[in-house]
């Protein structure tokens, strides 16, 4: 039997050539493997640390996030992971009990995921646990930092340095509207 060839174009231009032999495959079918490919070499669940980029939920409790390493400013990678309700509502109180502050973004933190390959949504990470622990120390180094900033600049113990009156008539709170104060 002969081989029927065609030609496909991209712009008026031959890109390959795609014989009757070798059909072409529907997205689907490249979707599911795909997801056979990650399932087969990537079963397993991995502890990973990243920063959050954007922290959603949605009214069913389901935590959806952007999450992203950065070298400096700039972003070196990023994924798309989740928190399914009936586990974000653990993970997020215990996370809250430890640390004293809700997940939010910004927040480097250290989880354990599995990957997830969905044939409409793309490649996510399922979020599985999260260290608190982790976090903490995260929290105390920028801290650190900040204050070592602080001393550097020289306006560290610029307050302690004001007089204030024996009744003071005025108070003032500036904060970020997301403090824990």
């Amino acid at each position: 039997s002969s081989s029927v060839t065609s030609s496909v174009y991209n712009q008026g231009m031959p890109m390959q050539n795609i014989s009757s032999e070798q059909p072409a495959l529907s997205l689907s079918q490249l979707n599911g493997l795909i997801k056979s490919a990650i399932l087969d070499t990537l079963p397993d669940q991995y502890w990973v640390v990243a920063e959050i980029a954007d922290l959603k939920l949605n009214q069913k409790g389901h935590c959806y996030l952007d999450l992203v390493e950065k070298e400096g400013n700039a972003a070196i990678a990023q994924i798309k992971a989740n928190i399914w309700a009936y586990e974000y509502r653990s993970i997020s109180n215990r996370f809250q009990k430890a640390s004293n502050e809700p997940l939010k973004q910004g927040m480097k933190i250290l989880f354990l995921a599995s990957l997830l390959f969905h044939e409409v949504y793309g490649l996510s990470l399922n979020i599985k646990d999260i260290d608190p622990t982790y976090t903490l120390g995260e929290m105390a180094r920028k801290k650190k930092e900040v204050l070592a900033q602080l001393k550097k600049e020289g306006i560290i113990d610029r307050n302690k340095a004001l007089e204030l009156p024996l009744v003071p008539q005025r108070i003032a709170v500036i904060s970020s509207p997301t403090a824990a104060g």
